[in-house]
């Protein structure tokens, strides 16, 4: 299916940046952080300040109380100084320059749900043709039916779409379902593992499948850890990835539970890999 105009935005002004500051492999994930992570909050048809943070879960979340900012704000704190060292981004100057795809004018005033999704996926297939195997070729927004023809998907809706799809020499080597964030009681990327990986499988043994995130919450992020290696050996999903784990790790200063999420440069480098 052909890439939306929004999400064409995101990629244009992805392909500015990388031009700006040079960025390698290890690098791209800036390019995701700059342009979707925000410190604001959307509210009645607009963007509005909100505690000069990132805002990297549900705003309910974060509170001030009797005694201060809750563990949200402060880990928000946290996360914000850390992200700041890693743009070199002064800390007082970090909410003014991240969050620049909410602030293109003819992103603005839209409702950003569907926005990110569909953008943070087109930036992922961005990343993966700059920075990975030049020799595959990436369609977003797959039709099961017609890349899988001869199987029925009865778990999946009618409209039911692959996120990104790779393919060498027009064998699909790979499946990665994208995710800026989701809710806890439902983590659709295992569902539609699960859904895919036997036809995908049946065409290509060696066709692996991914979930990568934008997630931040651990409790989230281990409902998709939990079905994946090494957790679960024989796992549908080949592995979790997050676009830069150390966000968590370091930034929100997490424990070692998320050990095996991998990184954007993890996948880019992978993608030399499927055959």
């Amino acid at each position: 299916m052909a890439r939306s105009t929004n999400a064409q935005l995101a990629v244009d002004q992805f392909k500015i940046l990388k031009e700006r500051y040079s960025w390698t492999k290890c690098e791209a994930w800036q390019g995701m952080a700059r342009l979707l992570l925000t410190c604001n909050m959307w509210q009645s048809g607009g963007w509005c300040a909100f505690h000069g943070v990132v805002v990297y879960r549900e705003t309910n979340d974060f509170k001030i109380g009797p005694r201060g900012p809750n563990q949200v704000l402060r880990r928000a704190e946290s996360l914000s100084g850390y992200l700041s060292q890693r743009l070199d981004i002064p800390r007082s100057e970090l909410c003014q320059n991240i969050g620049l795809y909410w602030r293109d004018p003819v992103i603005a005033k839209l409702q950003p749900h569907n926005l990110v999704g569909h953008s943070f996926r087109s930036l992922t297939v961005t990343a993966l043709e700059m920075f990975g195997d030049k020799d595959l070729v990436f369609e977003e927004e797959v039709d099961p039916a017609q890349e899988f023809p001869g199987f029925s998907f009865t778990t999946r809706s009618k409209d039911a779409r692959i996120d990104i799809a790779a393919r060498r020499e027009k064998r699909t080597v790979a499946l990665i379902s994208t995710r800026w964030r989701y809710r806890h009681d439902r983590v659709d990327v295992v569902e539609e593992a699960l859904s895919y990986v036997a036809a995908a499988r049946r065409q290509n043994p060696s066709c692996a499948l991914y979930a990568f995130v934008g997630e931040f919450a651990p409790n989230r992020l281990e409902k998709i850890l939990s079905n994946c290696p090494p957790a679960m050996p024989n796992a549908a999903l080949a592995a979790a990835v997050h676009f830069q784990p150390d966000l968590i790790s370091e930034g929100l200063q997490e424990n070692g539970r998320l050990a095996h999420l991998k990184s954007l440069e993890w996948l880019i480098d992978q993608s030399f890999t499927w055959k």
